[in-house]
């Protein structure tokens, strides 16, 4: 049995670049924002009040850790999973799910 996950991102395209939407600690550390359905993307999409540029996906995995490890790139160093404006249902370190796809390869 697997304990994988296919979530959902919200994103935008500007000047060429993909910006997927964040969601923010208390203590201000960032974290990319993915959603476990469809409509938990659109429910955070409106209550954040992003714009109509904001779209909803379901990356293949392989898109999915390429998302992540320019993340970790960036200095973003946690997931967390159906957030909303207060809390998430999970969080995810992004360096130990990365860390177990090379032990997998």
């Amino acid at each position: 049995m697997s304990d994988e996950i296919q979530p959902y991102v919200v994103y935008r395209v500007e000047d060429d670049q993909m910006e997927c939407a964040l969601w923010q600690f208390q203590d201000g550390q960032k974290a990319l924002a993915l959603f476990l359905s469809g409509d938990s993307a659109t429910l955070f999409k409106e209550s954040a009040n992003l714009g109509a540029e904001w779209k909803i996906f379901c990356p293949a995995k392989d898109a999915l850790l390429q998302l992540l490890k320019g993340c970790h790139d960036a200095g973003i160093g946690y997931a967390v999973l159906d957030p909303d404006l207060e809390k998430a249902k999970r969080i995810f370190h992004i360096h130990k799910i990365l860390a177990n796809v090379e032990k997998q390869l």
